[in-house]
């Protein structure tokens, strides 16, 4: 059997793209006022139904987190969160040990239950978000907060979604006012701690016998050098949490972004729609051919066999 050139088969294969891309193109020509005025329609709706939506504003505040080197370390601090209760703060030794950066260990205490419960409390969010259970107002808190550490910086940045833009705003102060005050337990509890063990050693150290008085000497003085430097961190008034931009009220929404709502509802229609008309197209081209019309018929006889067999 004789075969045909290769120039010939890459002519007949350019003619039939050819020919597919120009049905393509007569099928979108045909259908250009379904797609045209169905996009747009869609997309006006779309803007309609966003100025029914409630908007959203965001309140924004950036802070430093606190440097605790001139006191208490922050190996110190970790081994008091998982060491002491600390009224009722001693869980949160898990949650810290994780974390890599001193940004992400803050964060991470303002992501705790203490704290979440503390705000919750104090604006009454199970009653304003309508929830009945304090676990799923935690959910729904976290979801409206968003705590950013910037790692370049060392800035951590609170930002609160509300529908009220001045609760927004006094939210984002909290935050920062509550993780000074959990830090600030936080910190006298183990400078208290710590006295507390230095008094116990002392008293230990002027009761047993050593084989020189220097040396006595030298453990008590020393003992009493590190009492005197945790009184002082026990009265010491720490500049625990420096707030750089504290929030203020917004005066702009951030969502719903009503304009980009419309491209893209806009978009998204037109592409359905051209799907939707090739579809159309093919099934109406598959019918024109009795051998492909056959095994749509079967095949819709099949799908019915099954679906009351199914039932």
């Amino acid at each position: 059997m004789t075969q045909l050139p290769d120039a010939s088969h890459s002519l007949v294969e350019s003619e039939e793209d050819a020919i597919n891309l120009l049905d393509l193109l007569t099928t979108v020509v045909e259908n250009l006022k379904l797609l045209v005025l169905g996009s747009l329609g869609a997309g006006v709706l779309a803007l309609g139904i966003s100025f029914l939506i409630t908007p959203t504003f965001t309140a924004k505040t950036t802070m430093i987190p606190p440097s605790l080197a001139n006191s208490i370390t922050n190996s110190a601090l970790r081994s008091e969160l998982g060491g002491l209760s600390l009224g009722g703060m001693g869980g949160l030794g898990g949650l810290v040990g994780a974390v890599k950066s001193p940004g992400e260990q803050y964060i991470a205490y303002m992501e705790s239950n203490i704290l979440r419960d503390q705000l919750i409390v104090k604006y009454k969010l199970q009653e304003r978000y309508d929830e009945k259970y304090l676990e799923n107002t935690r959910k729904v808190l976290k979801k409206k907060v968003k705590l950013i550490s910037d790692k370049k910086t060392g800035l951590i940045t609170i930002e609160v979604d509300d529908h009220d833009p001045k609760f927004a705003a006094n939210l984002a102060n909290d935050y920062v006012d509550s993780l000074s005050r959990m830090i600030g337990r936080m910190t006298l509890a183990e400078a208290k701690a710590r006295r507390e063990l230095l008094e116990q050693q002392i008293t230990e150290a002027t009761q047993k016998s050593y084989q020189s008085p220097t040396v006595r000497e030298g453990v008590i003085q020393s003992l009493i050098r590190e009492f005197e430097s945790a009184r002082l961190d026990e009265k010491r008034d720490h500049p625990f949490v420096v707030q750089v931009d504290p929030a203020q009220v917004p005066e702009l929404k951030s969502s719903p972004k009503k304009a980009l709502i419309a491209i893209i509802t806009t978009l998204a229609t037109f592409f359905l729609l051209l799907i939707f008309v090739f579809v159309r197209q093919a099934l109406k081209n598959a019918k024109e051919d009795p051998e492909t019309r056959d095994k749509l018929a079967g095949l819709n006889k099949l799908f019915r066999q099954q679906w009351k067999s199914a039932k």
